[in-house]
């Protein structure tokens, strides 16, 4: 059996990437780290790093918390966390991912300029929720693009003009889904096309030079996550069986191993290698498959790929 590590498609994305490079960095320093919240959802991943000394913290012991260094994570944090910071002289090193810094400026702006805001995402994600912080946690968070769950929906005020926007980590398909059932709901009979924006659009409306339609989206996705979907897909297409390696909690490993299976209903999920089982490197005929695909999440740190690689590579080819 062939053993394939996908190297192109699969690890860290580049905010991750910086957020893990700079702990390190901090962790060297012997007064220690605080990470509120998982600094990575891969267990994996956080229990190396809090054998590093990295220290875990919910928001509870965060409020608690004086005199200390924290490190805000690539998913970034509401305004409010950064006024407890302060409030408790705690020093913050800062790595929110720049292409979710970018979206929670995007929110302040579109709130102040008084739009309804639609976040497309997961409501308890720690993106969503800093996201939601930029305007005032007034946002309307819709994870279903079908518009089938009402209390999603309950709050949306067809009156308002209105923002959709999107947390970086969802897929663009439903993204593209969502904006045409809201403009059909905002406009039944008739619906209206809701109109893209750029940054220079908001930057105008600003500073008084033009306005900008009542109805409007900004397709916020990361695309260095999503451009991941067409190669994993062909990735899964090309290997007999794959193994899929992520946190429980990581969202975009979620999307993406149902990307997997989806191109491939031989596709498993697991967070280490422990959970392999070796019939799934079984043919109907009991031989080996003749490949086996090893990839992962934008959560999922490369030498945990290759640690399920050469497990597998040891044990099973």
């Amino acid at each position: 059996m062939k053993v394939n590590l996908d190297r192109t498609s699969s690890g860290f994305c580049i905010g991750v990437q910086g957020t893990i490079h700079v702990a390190e960095e901090k962790l060297q320093d012997p007064q220690g780290l605080f990470s509120l919240g998982d600094v990575v959802h891969n267990e994996a991943e956080v229990k190396r790093l809090e054998a590093l000394g990295l220290v875990t913290i919910d928001e509870a012991a965060f409020r608690e918390l004086k005199n200390a260094k924290v490190l805000i994570r690539a998913h970034g944090e509401p305004p409010s966390t950064y006024k407890i910071a302060e409030a408790n002289n705690l020093e913050v090193t800062d790595t929110t991912c720049p292409v979710v810094s970018r979206l929670q400026r995007t929110t302040r702006a579109l709130h102040e300029l008084g739009y309804q805001i639609i976040i497309y995402g997961k409501p308890t994600h720690p993106e969503v929720i800093g996201i939601n912080g930029q305007c005032a946690n007034s946002a309307i968070i819709i994870k279903h693009a079908d518009l089938s769950d009402p209390e999603e929906i309950k709050a949306l005020d067809a009156a308002k003009k209105t923002a959709l926007i999107s947390q970086t980590t969802m897929d663009v398909p439903g993204f593209y889904e969502l904006k045409r059932n809201l403009e059909a709901r905002f406009s039944p009979g008739a619906p209206s096309e809701w109109i893209a924006i750029r940054d220079i659009d908001i930057t105008a409306e600003m500073t008084g030079v033009r306005s900008m339609p009542c109805h409007i989206f900004k397709d916020t996705i990361c695309r260095q996550v999503s451009s991941r979907n067409r190669k994993l897909h062909d990735f899964a297409l090309a290997n007999e069986v794959i193994i899929f390696v992520a946190g429980k909690k990581s969202s975009n490993g979620q999307v993406l191993y149902n990307i997997c299976r989806d191109a491939n209903p031989r596709s498993y999920f697991i967070e280490d290698v422990e959970e392999i089982q070796p019939e799934w490197f079984l043919s109907l005929n009991d031989s080996s498959v003749a490949s086996a695909g090893i990839c992962g999440a934008t959560s999922t740190p490369m030498w945990l790929l290759e640690k399920v690689a050469n497990y597998i590579e040891s044990n099973f080819s």
